[in-house]
């Protein structure tokens, strides 16, 4: 029988001509050129990125700003949020290559930019919503409401509420107990035999002196929890909040969001501690209608928001009518 054929590969050895230009690599309706002219189209200065004004200064010249935002922006379409996979792709991606023209940054530079400019990046947000509202591409007729829970950087073991704290420190009390009490044995036991200090007193001492460390600290987190006026604290992230819903437990944040339906853009966004979403539908909407403006405006909602919000009329646009359906 004949050998079964196979797609035809290529010889890695043999010499070829490629394009001599990145840009031919990149498409015409490729989503890169999209973030090129959008970010060459914005003032960074006016919205507070880092390294925009003119200075002359010693050492290495800083990134250009510009650069970094296109990777950032490239990054969030494509879900790669690790700045050390974004610097990867720097060095391998062609699109990446041409959107930051050949520009290589590292990861933790990649990090810094997205931790001072956090603000900077928040006004970016709005300024495309307000580009994506001059282009008409929000119906502003009809919108959803919807919320989701996002994982923090934080465990659960790492957020205390005050009855976690109370049996915690319970327990630590009657570990203290013991341990003191075989304390008090030990040396009595020492005194009868006519003995002096033993090994085991010192690790007992060593156990005790650790549960009073805890003690003090759970102690410390019980009063930073009385002097916050919150429900919970958390030791690692200390915005995040332990969240149930249907039976399970995260430790993270409550992101709701905003959906226009003409074309799924995200018209408004935010994020909570609410273990819920029934106090969240009239702020949401009122966010969506700073933006959209509208005289006419139905938003839809499931069953965790309520099914009424009487408060919305005055909260809102005079002219504006806005219903919710559950």
């Amino acid at each position: 029988m004949p050998p079964r054929r196979y797609q035809p590969t290529l010889n890695r050895q043999q010499e070829m001509i490629l394009p001599p230009r990145v840009d031919d690599y990149v498409s015409q309706n490729n989503t890169v050129r999209a973030i090129d002219v959008y970010v060459n189209s914005l003032d960074l200065q006016a919205l507070g990125f880092q390294n925009t004004q003119p200075v002359i200064s010693a050492g290495q010249p800083a990134y250009d700003p510009a650069a970094l935002l296109k990777l950032y922006l490239y990054g969030y379409l494509q879900g790669i949020r690790s700045s050390r996979k974004l610097e990867r792709e720097t060095r391998r991606n062609l699109e990446v290559m041409w959107l930051t023209e050949g520009l290589q940054p590292g990861y933790k530079t990649i990090a810094d930019f997205r931790k001072v400019n956090s603000s900077a990046l928040k006004a970016t947000n709005r300024d495309f919503l307000l580009l994506c509202k001059e282009l008409a591409l929000f119906g502003g007729e009809e919108v959803a409401v919807d919320g989701s829970f996002f994982k923090a950087n934080a465990s659960k073991q790492g957020i205390y509420t005050e009855d976690k704290l109370k049996q915690q420190l319970a327990y630590l009390d009657k570990k203290i107990a013991d341990y003191q009490q075989a304390l008090a044995e030990q040396d009595r036991a020492d005194d009868a035999a006519g003995k002096g200090s033993l090994v085991d007193d010192e690790q007992l001492q060593q156990k005790l002196d650790l549960l009073q460390a805890k003690q003090a600290e759970k102690k410390a987190l019980q009063q930073q929890l009385k002097d916050s006026g919150d429900s919970q604290v958390a030791t690692v992230d200390p915005d995040a909040r332990l969240l149930s819903k249907r039976g399970q437990t995260v430790a993270g944040y409550n992101v709701q969001i905003v959906v226009d339906a003409k074309h799924k853009l995200i018209v408004a966004e935010a994020v909570c501690q609410d273990g819920n979403d029934t106090h969240q539908l009239a702020p949401m909407l009122e966010k969506a209608q700073e933006l959209l403006q509208s005289e006419n405006l139905s938003a839809l909602a499931d069953s965790g928001y309520p099914a009424t919000a009487p408060a919305l009329p005055y909260l809102l646009h005079p002219c504006s009518r806005m219903t919710a359906t559950s």
